[in-house]
Formats: structure tokens, C-alpha cells, sequence
């Protein structure tokens, strides 16, 4: 038998409020007099089990679905639900009472579809809402006096009219949060977020919460001494930065990590993220807190140096993927100031870094460092190793041929200066990989150190040719005289170079003859400047392997200075006269050489005025 007329539940009404108003609107009774007359269990409506709402149902005809959006409803090992989502206890706060006194007092009109009673909002319940959507105020929040108090009568719970006139006189303007607005949103089934969307509700809240309160109160406070409005500004912080997902997230780790290098003075994942670290580390029987611990987790593995086979996060590490100086030098036996200073002129530890920064390298190239420090020599040594002379070993390695294991420091010492035995047999084998194994030298071949007397070029610009396969003709004799096994021929060796430097531009010698201006001439055109503000010609600084400069001539510069000028010796050729004859030609008609003959040792005429 149908209740009538129907009082349907207001839209975001609890189960409880809805009965309380029914009890006053049919009966005039109070809420648990009502209850007990209608043989519904006080508990079985705070639960809003599937006895409840077909009771509910038969008596109101309001439809089932209707009233199980009305409630929390348990579902199993300290799980509820509300609506699709699910969640853990400490989500939906039956231990508390929650309220906005403005709506409250806004109930009691009675021109309002509350009809002078006070209604109960489910959202109130949930832990991440601590705003009220339509006044903008702060909700007030409680523990409950007792157990009874889970049955959230707001007309039993609730303060009287006067004082809930104070807390709303009191209350300061604010605006929901956006981890608030989200939760909202995911109970009217409205996604927004693919990476938070795709745990429980309680999950994402939780995980947004605890980020931005060490984004906003470092990773060290104490998560207790949290207040309300504090708690409502971390979730706001982590909110923005989990939004995104993973890649959002790292960024907010990377600067609560930052953040805790500058207060403490040790390193590593706890001290990085304190309580974030312990909530993942430690459940304590918690509800699995999510995707956000495999976050966390990778983005420790790849950021920080974490031994393997340390239990992290639930699972153990298997392999490390990154160092520190510390587990460096532990694992390697190499001495840590020594080691530090190998990694910063390499590039993987930042020159400014302090000790206790939590800088970390890969594993790889750090290993890979640390065996090539163990097993190296002194550039002192390396003509025994290699059988050459001092002179070629230092000029080997300042050349960037034979490299040390920290580049640039050939005139210091320290095991960082030194160079690896490795490097130096893979230099030997690159060598040997671009020449022809013969029992005895060729007619005319002799090694790169006699090569280099003959020719005069450095033995290292000769092995330069050597390991770019310049040379056609280059030998191996038996690998027992290693660096003194390679053979080359001269000649070509000459004629090579000849070839590589006229690619690179002209002598001066050259240039002189090819503009038939005298050399001390050509100087004097490189010193003085054109109407362009420019010198009449630019040369290039080569440096040999020696440190030897050698001037050239690019042949754009060249070419194209013969194009704006000429000196009377080509320009009396160009036109097969005689020197003399061209020189009065252009006195009659007036035409001036661009400097004074004293300067070039030549005249020379600008041809557009020719």
C-alpha cells in the first residue's frame, strides 16, 4: 500500500534525510519512531541495503535505483559504494558529521522542496569535500560524539538555528577545490582524467592529496597536524599534477625531491619523500593505495640509485639502473673524491652538485667508467704499452686519438687523467683494421714515426690519415710491434696532404703568383680594409697536430677578389699588352689604383672603374 501524497528524495538526498522528512510529512513522528512502526531497521537505511530500499520502494513507489543513489552502501571487506564507484571506509567518513550551516538554515523555509525540514547531502560524507558547491563556504566537519551519530538525522546531528547562524557568519568565501569538483564529477559518471578515472575514487584522492601535501608542506610534515583547509589545499596542488598522469606526476616528484635535498642532509628515496615514501613502503594493512605506487616506484628506479634486491614498494629490485658516488665507489673500490671527479669532467655528475643532492647517473655508464679507471695506465706509460716515444703518446692523446678517461686533462695528474688499456688496444686494432698484413715491408714503406721525419708532418696527422683510410698504401707487420707495425709510404703520404690542404685553401705563395701581386703585397691586402669595411683578402688559421699554424687561402675569397680586382702585371696579360702601355691607358683616362704602389709592391685597379 502506497504512502500518499508521494514525497519523493531530493536530488543528493541521504537515505536517513529523506525517512526523517517522510516521518514528519506522514506521521508527525521523528525519524526512529517512524522506522520502528514501519519495520525498517535504523541500520539497514544508514546502509541502504537491498531490504531497505525494496521496503522503501513498496511503500513510496519510488523507484529502487532512485533510492539506492540516495545512500553508501557497504559492499564487503570494508568496501562501499555509492552510485558505479567504489571505495574504502575512510572515503566516505561514517565516523564524522559533515553539514554547511547555510543550506541548513535555507532548509528551514518552508517555500522550499525541503519543506521546514533539514536535509542531509550525500556528498557531504565523502572526505575529499570540503566546500559547499552553492554557498562557497567551508563545510564543518566533526568526529561523531558516539556510534549513534552514524545515523546522520541532520535535525538530531546538527547544531540548533542560532549557532549554525554563527558558524555560517563565520565562515570565509572559498571555492571548491578542484580534486572536490573531480570527485563530483566521477559520481555523475562524468570521466575527465584517463589516468585517475582508471582507479576508485578513494585511490585518486588519496594519491592527490598526499603529493600535494609534500608539494606544499615538504615531504617531512607530519600528515596528523594537517588542518582542514590545509588538507583541502594539498589536494587542490596534487590534483593539478596528477591530472595529466604519470608524466605530471614526475614533475611534482622531482620537485619534492628537490625540495627535501635542501633540508636534509642524507639522500635517497626516503629522505626525498618522507611520508609519501613510508604511506607506499608501509601500508599497515591499507587499502592498496593504487597505480600511484608504480609511479612512484619507476620514477624512484629511474631517478635514484636503489640497490638491487632492495624491497620497494611491495616488489624487489632486480636490476639497478642508476648510481650515486656513494654506491659507486662502495661497489667499485674506487675512491669517492677520485670517482666524483671522473664523472663531473664526463658529464654525469654536474660540476656544482653537492653531496648530498640525491644525483644520481645511469648504472651503465658509470660501471663502464669505473672498469676503465681500474684498468688504465699513466700517459707516462703508454709508450712501453703502445712502442712508441713520449713526444707521440702526449700528442696522441691531445689529439683525441687515444682518449683519457676524463678528456682535457693530459697535463695533470690523477687517475682521472690517465687513459684505459681498452682504449688503447681498441686503438691498436682500428689501426690494424685499415692496413694489409704482410710479412715484411713494401719497397719505399716504412713506419709512421720515420714517415713523419721524411714528410714533415706529426706522426699524428699521419695516423689521422691512417684511421680515416686516406691512404691506399698502408701495411701491418706482426702485432708484437704493435704501434711501430704500421707501415705507410711517404710519397703518398706528401702527396695526400698536398691534396687535403688545397681543399682547405691556397698558400700564400700561391696566391701571390695567381693575382701577380708580390707576397708582401698580399699581407698589406689582408690589413687593410675595403669600402665595405671589409680586408681586400681573408685567410684561415690550420693547425696541425703539433700546435704549427699554417695559413690558406680560402678559394671563394680568392675568386672572388680576382672578380671586383686586378693588378696592372694580369690585367697587361689579360689583354696581351705590355705593362707600360695599359699603365698610360688608364693614367689618361683617369683611373687611380685602390692603394699606393709603395704598400702592394703592385698596382692594382678596382675593375669597375676600368
Amino acid at each position: 500500500m502506497l504512502m500518499l501524497p508521494t514525497l519523493p528524495p531530493i536530488a543528493g538526498e541521504t537515505t536517513v534525510s529523506w525517512c526523517s522528512r517522510m516521518a514528519r510529512f506522514h506521521a508527525n513522528l521523528d525519524c526512529a519512531d517512524w522506522l520502528q512502526m514501519m519495520e525498517i531497521s535504523r541500520q539497514s537505511v544508514v546502509d541502504t541495503n537491498a531490504a531497505c530500499v525494496g521496503r522503501l520502494s513498496g511503500l513510496t513507489g519510488v523507484p529502487a535505483e532512485d533510492i539506492e543513489a540516495c545512500g553508501v552502501r557497504p559492499v564487503g571487506n570494508r568496501s562501499f559504494r555509492h552510485r558505479a564507484e567504489t571505495f574504502g571506509a575512510n572515503f566516505a567518513l561514517r565516523t564524522h558529521t559533515t553539514y554547511c550551516p547555510a543550506c541548513l538554515l535555507e532548509d528551514a523555509n518552508v517555500a522550499n522542496a525541503s519543506g521546514d525540514s533539514r536535509v542531509g547531502r550525500v556528498i557531504w560524507a565523502f572526505s575529499p569535500v570540503r566546500t559547499c558547491p552553492q554557498h562557497r563556504i567551508a563545510l564543518h566537519r566533526r568526529r561523531n560524539r558516539g556510534f549513534f551519530e552514524q545515523f546522520q538525522d541532520m535535525n538530531l546531528v546538527a547544531p540548533c538555528d542560532p549557532e549554525l547562524e554563527l558558524q555560517a557568519a563565520k565562515s570565509q568565501p572559498r571555492n571548491a577545490s578542484p580534486l572536490q569538483r573531480y570527485i563530483e564529477l566521477r559520481f555523475q559518471g562524468l570521466a575527465q582524467s584517463d589516468w585517475l578515472d582508471g582507479q576508485d575514487a578513494d585511490q585518486a584522492s588519496r594519491a592527490c592529496e598526499i603529493i600535494g601535501a609534500c608539494m606544499l608542506f615538504g615531504a617531512h610534515t607530519n600528515l596528523d597536524s594537517l588542518s582542514f583547509s590545509q588538507w583541502d589545499d594539498a589536494g587542490a596542488a596534487g590534483f593539478e599534477a596528477a591530472v595529466t598522469g604519470p608524466s605530471g606526476i614526475g614533475k611534482a616528484l622531482e620537485a619534492i625531491a628537490s625540495q627535501s635535498w635542501k633540508a636534509k642532509r642524507t639522500c635517497g628515496a626516503p629522505a626525498a619523500f618522507g611520508c609519501l615514501y613510508r604511506w607506499l613502503q608501509f601500508p599497515r594493512g591499507q587499502k592498496d593505495p593504487g597505480p600511484i605506487r608504480d609511479v612512484v616506484r619507476q620514477h624512484i628506479l629511474d631517478t635514484m640509485a636503489v640497490d638491487p634486491g632492495t624491497q620497494l614498494f611491495g616488489k624487489v629490485v632486480a636490476k639497478r639502473l642508476r648510481h650515486s658516488v656513494p654506491s659507486l665507489a662502495r661497489e667499485t673500490g674506487l675512491h669517492p673524491v677520485t670517482l666524483r671527479s671522473a664523472l663531473v669532467e664526463i658529464g654525469l655528475v654536474p660540476r656544482d652538485a653537492k653531496a648530498n643532492s640525491g644525483v644520481s647517473f645511469e648504472a651503465e655508464k658509470g660501471e663502464k667508467l669505473a672498469s676503465r679507471m681500474k684498468n688504465s695506465i699513466a700517459i707516462s706509460k703508454i709508450p712501453s704499452y703502445l712502442n712508441c716515444n713520449q713526444t707521440q703518446a702526449r700528442m696522441l692523446v691531445r689529439n683525441g686519438i687515444i682518449k683519457q678517461l676524463a678528456p682535457g686533462r693530459g697535463k695533470r695528474s690523477g687517475l682521472s687523467s690517465q687513459v684505459s688499456k681498452d682504449d688503447l688496444d681498441d686503438f691498436l686494432l682500428r689501426l690494424r683494421g685499415s692496413a694489409k698484413p704482410v710479412s715484411k715491408g713494401g719497397y719505399g714503406m716504412v713506419d709512421a714515426i720515420a714517415a713523419s721525419e721524411v714528410v714533415r708532418e706529426t706522426v699524428t696527422d699521419i695516423i689521422k690519415l691512417v684511421l680515416d683510410r686516406s691512404l691506399t698504401r698502408v701495411e701491418v707487420l706482426p702485432e708484437d710491434l704493435r704501434f711501430r707495425a704500421i707501415l705507410v709510404d711517404p710519397d703518398e703520404i706528401r702527396a695526400v696532404m698536398s691534396r687535403k690542404s688545397a681543399m682547405v685553401g691556397h698558400t700564400l705563395r700561391e696566391v701571390s703568383e695567381r693575382l701577380r701581386i708580390p707576397v708582401s703585397g698580399i699581407n698589406w691586402l689582408q690589413k687593410t680594409l675595403d669600402s665595405d669595411g671589409r680586408p681586400f683578402l681573408t685567410s684561415k688559421k690550420i693547425k696541425n697536430a703539433r700546435g704549427s699554424i699554417r695559413e690558406r687561402f680560402p678559394e671563394e675569397d680568392v675568386a672572388e677578389f680576382e672578380k671586383c680586382y686586378v693588378s696592372l702585371a694580369k690585367l697587361a696579360n689579360e689583354n696581351g699588352l705590355f705593362p707600360r702601355t695599359v699603365m698610360w691607358t688608364l693614367k689618361r683616362a683617369g683611373v687611380e689604383p685602390i692603394l699606393p704602389r709603395n704598400r702592394l709592391r703592385a698596382l692594382v685597379f678596382r675593375r669597375s672603374d676600368l
